[in-house]
C-alpha cells in the first residue's frame, strides 16, 4: 500500500472512523518488516494474535470476573468508614447518656429563703459578667466605628483614582484625533 493511504488509515483509525475490514488491512500492513519509522510507536497496536476472537467467551468470561472483584473492592472500601462511623456514634451516644438512672433529682435546699438568697446570689454574678461582655462589645463596636470613618477616605481616594483614569481616555481620544486630522 502507498504511504498516503496508509496515513489516512491511521487518521480513520484514531478517529474511529475506520471499518473493520480497513482495520484488517492496517493490521496486514503493520505486519511486514519494514514500515516508516514515525509508525514504529503505534505498531503494537496492530499486532495481536489472529487466533484470539473478541466474541470468545472466556475473555467476556475473565472481563466480567475482574468487574465483580472491583466492584467487591469498591464496596468494601466504602463500607469499613461508614461501619465505624455508626460504632463511633454508638459509643458516643451510651457514653454520653447514662441508662441506669435510678435516682430522682432531689432539691438542694430545704428553705425557700436559702434558696432564693442563693439563687440572687448566682443571678447577680452571671449579671456582672454579662455587662462586662457588653460592655467589651460596646468598645469594640467604637474601635469598628473608627476604623470605618477611616475606610471613607479611602473612598475619597478611589473617586480621585477614577477620575484620573477618565484623564486617560481623553487622552486617548485626543491622540485619535491627532491622528485623522493630521495636515
Amino acid at each position: 500500500m502507498k504511504y498516503k493511504a496508509i496515513n489516512q488509515l491511521i487518521e480513520k483509525y484514531f478517529e474511529g472512523l475506520t471499518t473493520l475490514e480497513e482495520e484488517a488491512l492496517l493490521r496486514e500492513y503493520f505486519e511486514q518488516e519494514e514500515i516508516p519509522e514515525e509508525w514504529q510507536s503505534i505498531r503494537p497496536l496492530f499486532k495481536h494474535n489472529k487466533n484470539v476472537s473478541l466474541a470468545d467467551k472466556s475473555f467476556e468470561a475473565t472481563f466480567d470476573k475482574q468487574l465483580a472483584n472491583q466492584k467487591s473492592e469498591i464496596k468494601k472500601t466504602f463500607l469499613w468508614p461508614i461501619v465505624a462511623a455508626v460504632a463511633a456514634i454508638a459509643i458516643l451516644f451510651f457514653s454520653l447518656f447514662d441508662f441506669n438512672r435510678t435516682s430522682k433529682i432531689e432539691d438542694t435546699f430545704n428553705d425557700p429563703v436559702e434558696a432564693y438568697a442563693h439563687a440572687s446570689k448566682a443571678l447577680q454574678f452571671v449579671g456582672l459578667k454579662l455587662s462586662d461582655g457588653l460592655s467589651t462589645t460596646a468598645m469594640a463596636e467604637t474601635k469598628l466605628d473608627k476604623g470605618l470613618s477611616k475606610m471613607e477616605k479611602l473612598n475619597w481616594i478611589n473617586a480621585g483614582i477614577e477620575n484620573t483614569l477618565r484623564l486617560g481616555e481623553i487622552d486617548q481620544t485626543r491622540n485619535l484625533l491627532n491622528l485623522t486630522h493630521k495636515p
